[in-house]
């Protein structure tokens, strides 16, 4: 990849239709779109797929998290089958990133972390091939304790557990900078596991809440971030994740960030 390319999630725009959200991002002049979190029927993930089409954006889905589709504490089959239809939503969509929560434990459980974290990477190995099949790349983002006491994936450990299990290069990261301002990790995550990471979501908070401020309100130092993006060789694929009436101002300072730097890995 010769340039960073930069979405916008649909959880941060006004939309009461798919129209409008793509409508929207290409206003903004974005060039890709993240659909979030909805269980989309076949008819509108085909829509989806068909209006960005048109738009020329494309297109990434993120995949609920809550109750079936916690891929960590629900029961396993339930968990199989709740990744395997947002595989198959994402496929329908044509969308290049899945974006998934590795979920939750059980905190009554001594060894809650590690049996969940071995559950994510059952499901993950069993559904490799579908994730090929589907043409996805399947990334895991990183989280934080600010929205839940038990989550996995708010500590490196998780992701070297998954990627030691897993290699294959479908099966990737996701790095939230705003949760790794929250966590402090931002650095070990790019520097374990920067190949690795072949997405990255964009917003900015002061270091404790997950706000998803724009880079003008929050703390994280933006010229330093990019110049790590760069130096640890991530895939340059952004998705802003802070509110539509930003985007205007805040893009061109990410593009012209991203601009200084070759993306060639």
């Amino acid at each position: 990849m010769s340039r960073a390319l930069f979405g916008l999630s649909t959880a941060h725009i006004a939309h009461d239709t798919i129209a409008t959200a793509i409508d929207r991002c290409v206003e903004l002049g974005t060039d890709a779109v993240e659909f979030f979190t909805a269980e989309y029927s076949v008819d509108e993930c085909r829509e989806i797929r068909d209006r960005a089409r048109d738009a020329s954006l494309l297109v990434d889905y993120h995949a609920p998290w809550h109750g079936d589709n916690d891929l960590g504490l629900s029961p396993r089959d339930t968990a199989f089958h709740s990744l395997e239809q947002s595989i198959a939503r994402a496929q329908l969509m044509s969308a290049r990133h899945l974006v998934c929560h590795l979920g939750r434990y059980d905190l009554d459980d001594p060894n809650g972390r590690e049996r969940a974290i071995d559950q994510v990477i059952e499901i993950t190995h069993a559904l490799e091939d579908a994730v090929e099949d589907a043409d996805l790349v399947l990334v895991y983002e990183d989280n934080t304790l600010v929205h839940d006491p038990n989550p996995l994936g708010d500590t490196p450990r998780d992701f070297e557990r998954l990627f030691a299990a897993i290699d294959n290069p479908r099966i990737g990261m996701i790095l939230d900078t705003g949760h790794a301002h929250v966590t402090g990790f931002t650095r070990t995550y790019l520097d374990q596991f920067g190949s690795r990471i072949r997405y990255v979501h964009l917003d900015d908070n002061g270091g404790i809440g997950d706000d998803h401020l724009p880079p003008s309100a929050g703390t994280i130092d933006w010229e330093q971030e990019f110049e790590w993006f760069a130096y640890y060789g991530i895939e340059p694929n952004f998705a802003i994740e802070f509110n539509e009436s930003y985007v205007a101002a805040e893009l061109p300072i990410f593009r012209d960030l991203a601009a200084r730097y070759s993306w060639e890995r």
